[in-house]
């Protein structure tokens, strides 16, 4: 049944509104409707009222998180009670979506639509993102639903930032001529690595590179100069918005 309880009377503006009008019998169980002055429905010139949502920009992004915002509502002080949430991800298709969030309220045992309800126009909402990967692009939107359909935000995007992703570098101070070695540590998010052993004084002896590793405990072999001396290991990470080195000194016998 339609809930004519929520009548919302607009203004006349030189007749009746035509703009967005449509017949009662299309109109959602539960809806929101809204008719010019002087007309009840069932009435052709009568309107349901969909909910609204505006995606915004997103705020404190870091490497791995970020602020989702927005603005949504019924579109109508009093409307039904708006449900809303954030789709996002590395492509327009998202993939992932915050936890559904509330929009107005009622006293216990009260239902929309009643004057001891709490229902604002739109109200400004936000949700926190984690997990997310650094130096990368995220799309997202906001969607808003209620009984009177849902609305899409439209899309925004913003890139996260980086950050240093080597952590728990382990490597001997001290090597024997020739003899093989391991170096060890921890990524928290994926990256090219190259590991480089130098002269103190010196230029690069020998450097290893080892493509994009994904984030977790790595263990790499190598081999120490031939030549005794004070020596420089380097383990580098590198991603598209930054680089970090770890250095440590390597004595050859």
């Amino acid at each position: 049944m339609t809930r004519y309880l929520h009548l919302r009377w607009l203004a006349p503006a030189g007749g009746l509104v035509a703009a967005g009008v449509i017949a009662l019998s299309a109109v959602p169980t539960g809806a929101t409707i809204v008719c010019p002055k002087g007309v009840k429905p069932p009435s052709p010139y009568c309107t349901n009222v969909p909910p609204t949502a505006t995606t915004g920009k997103a705020t404190n992004v870091k490497a791995n998180s970020a602020t989702l915002n927005g603005v949504a509502g019924p579109n109508v002080t009093g409307g039904d009670i708006t449900q809303y949430f954030f789709q996002y991800g590395r492509t327009k298709s998202y993939g992932s979506q915050t936890p559904t969030g509330t929009i107005g309220s009622c006293p216990a045992g009260i239902k929309p639509p009643s004057p001891y309800c709490n229902v604002p126009k739109t109200q400004k909402v936000s949700a926190n993102v984690s997990g997310l990967a650094a130096c990368t692009t995220y799309h997202f939107q906001l969607v808003a639903t209620n009984p009177d359909g849902s609305a899409n935000g439209g899309d925004q995007t913003f890139t996260t930032k980086f950050a240093h992703p080597l952590k728990k570098v382990k490597a001997p101070h001290k090597v024997q001529a020739r003899r093989r070695f391991q170096v060890q540590f921890t990524l928290t998010d994926d990256a090219k690595v190259t590991i480089a052993i130098r002269r103190k004084k010196g230029g690069v002896v020998v450097s290893h590179n080892y493509g994009t590793l994904r984030a977790g405990k790595h263990t790499k072999t190598l081999t120490a100069p031939g030549r005794r001396g004070d020596y420089v290991l380097e383990v580098s990470a590198r991603q598209s918005c930054g680089s970090q080195t770890v250095t440590s000194p390597l004595k050859v016998r």
